[in-house]
Formats: C-alpha cells, sequence, structure tokens
C-alpha cells in the first residue's frame, strides 16, 4: 500500500511540473539571442573598409516554446551578402534585419544591436606587427626571473584595409597571469581574437619561455675602479682602489660570473668638474642579476700628473 502511495505522488508531482512548462511555455516573452555573423561573397583581394562585429545581439519576442527553439537552435545566423557592396558606403539598418536573419520556425526578429552597419570594399594590405604580451609573472619567496622573457615569434602578420592597418602598432596576447611561480615557463599564448572581420590574424598563438630559478645573493670582491678618457699626463687614484659588490640574481647565473663580468667606471671630466671629496662610480653589471649593496658606497680620490 505504501509502495502504491509512493508512486502516486511521484506521478502527481511529474505531472504538476509538466503542467507548470506548459502553461508558462505558453506565454509571451523576449529574449536576446547572439548570433554569429556570416559575410557572404566576400571578393578576393579587397578588405571591409569599416569595421563589421562577428557577432550581433538580436532580439525576438514569441512564445516560450518558441524562444527555446530559437535559443537552442545553432544554426540560427545574421547573413550579410557583400556580392552587390562596392567601394562606396552601404548601410544596414534594423529596419534591413528580416533580410540577414534566417530562422528555422515562423518567428520574427524585433531588434538588433548595433542597429546599424556601414559596409564597404577598399583595398587589402598586410604587415607585420610586434607582440604586446598582457603577462603577468608573481613568483614563489625565493625565486626570481633569469633573464629576458621569451616569445617566440615576436611579430604577427595581419591584414585588412591601409587605412585600418596604419592604426595597429602591435598585437595583443590574452590576458594570463602566473601565481607563486617556482619553475620556468615553456607554454603557447593565445592571441587576442579580432572583434571585427575587418581585420584578419594569420597566427593563433605564440610561445612563451621565461627561466624561473631560485634565487641567492653572491659577493664579489676586487672590483676595479675606472676613470674613463683620463689624459695621458695624467693619473688618477681611487681611495680605496677597489669595491665589493653583492648582487642578486639566479643560482645558476650566479655561478657562471665571474668579478670580471662587472665594472666601475667613471668620466674623468666630472671629477675635475666635481666640487666634492667623494664620488659615486656607475656600475657595469650583467643584465639578469639586480646589486643589492656596494662597498664603498662612496670614493675618495685624487688626481695627480703622471710621475
Amino acid at each position: 500500500m505504501e509502495q502504491q502511495r509512493y508512486h502516486i505522488i511521484v506521478a502527481s508531482i511529474i505531472f504538476a511540473v509538466l503542467a507548470w512548462i506548459s502553461i508558462n511555455m505558453s506565454g509571451e516573452y523576449t529574449i536576446v539571442k547572439q548570433m554569429p555573423v556570416v559575410l557572404e561573397n566576400m571578393r578576393e583581394g579587397r578588405a571591409l573598409k569599416y569595421p563589421v562585429p562577428r557577432t550581433v545581439n538580436v532580439w525576438f519576442r514569441g512564445s516560450g516554446w518558441q524562444l527555446a527553439a530559437i535559443h537552442l537552435s545553432p544554426a540560427v545566423k545574421y547573413f550579410i551578402d557583400l556580392s552587390s557592396v562596392g567601394m562606396d558606403n552601404f548601410v544596414i539598418t534594423r529596419r534591413d534585419l528580416f533580410e540577414h536573419v534566417k530562422l528555422p520556425i515562423a518567428l520574427q526578429p524585433i531588434d538588433v544591436k548595433p542597429d546599424t552597419l556601414i559596409l564597404a570594399l577598399d583595398d587589402y594590405k598586410e604587415k607585420h606587427v610586434p607582440i604586446a604580451t598582457r603577462i603577468v609573472l608573481e613568483f614563489h619567496e625565493g625565486y626570481g626571473q633569469v633573464g629576458l622573457m621569451n616569445i617566440t615569434p615576436d611579430s604577427v602578420m595581419i591584414g585588412g584595409s591601409p587605412t585600418l592597418m596604419a592604426k595597429i602598432t602591435g598585437w595583443p596576447t590574452i590576458y594570463r597571469k602566473y601565481n607563486d611561480l617556482r619553475a620556468s615557463v615553456n607554454e603557447e599564448i593565445l592571441l587576442e581574437e579580432p572583434v571585427s572581420y575587418s581585420t584578419t590574424v594569420f597566427s593563433r598563438a605564440i610561445r612563451l619561455q621565461v627561466n624561473v630559478q631560485p634565487f641567492a645573493e653572491k659577493v664579489f670582491t676586487g672590483i676595479p675602479i675606472i676613470a674613463t678618457g683620463t689624459p695621458v699626463n695624467r693619473e688618477i687614484i681611487f681611495i680605496p682602489p677597489q669595491m665589493n659588490l653583492i648582487v642578486r640574481g639566479g643560482i645558476d647565473q650566479l655561478a657562471k660570473l665571474t668579478d670580471a663580468d662587472f665594472q666601475a667606471t667613471i668620466e674623468y671630466q666630472k671629477l675635475v668638474d666635481d666640487s666634492s671629496e667623494y664620488i659615486i662610480p656607475a656600475l657595469s653589471v650583467p643584465a639578469e642579476v639586480k646589486i643589492v649593496s656596494r662597498k664603498p658606497e662612496r670614493l675618495q680620490f685624487i688626481i695627480r700628473k703622471r710621475l
């Protein structure tokens, strides 16, 4: 008896749900559907003079059943025939909407955004532009980037009308953020998709390579001080004559460096013009390392005739 009641309860719930769906789906509603734009009969060797979006938003009104069919149909698209479009401007407005949307059921669209498209053809041009990376690197404590970020290729071919091509100076990657990095990066990063049909991008992705290593510090001692441009009849005595550096960098990289990779220099004329007793030389260090400290910070000097 209890088993029969269970089946009756389940059947009642299912019937109530179906009745509720049937009643609600019979009412009228408005939905917005994002439709892909399909360009037909594009002439070879020509480009769109103005941006034409790859998607448009179309408003439909109808019964719930009709709108469900539209919403679930992948075949509903916004078609634009370019066979009659030339170099002069041709305008499509929302009044022309019915001519461009082919529907599988008897339902009419009521609005579209953007509501106006300007079509015209132009000459076609291609050019290379540099890749603009949108990549953020955040490292685990004690780790860091060694060397420069490497992207391959570093430029991409794009195509479109000469007017539009002149405005494009680079092409971006998608935004990508790396958190808590403690290992090197070597992977593909997608390029941004063009938002309109007016620009063609001939590559889909670039390869990103970043050398990540544990960071350490190392002391380099006895770096000589050199006065550049010193006349042959003059000599400079620095006090002290050498300095020590503490630098930070990747462990593998620091192991390859020697004292000869560092230079401390100052121009002779700056010494002549200096009215103080101390100078701070310029340091030349490998690009991938960072100076933590220098000792001494400042040097005294004496200019005298060469004996």
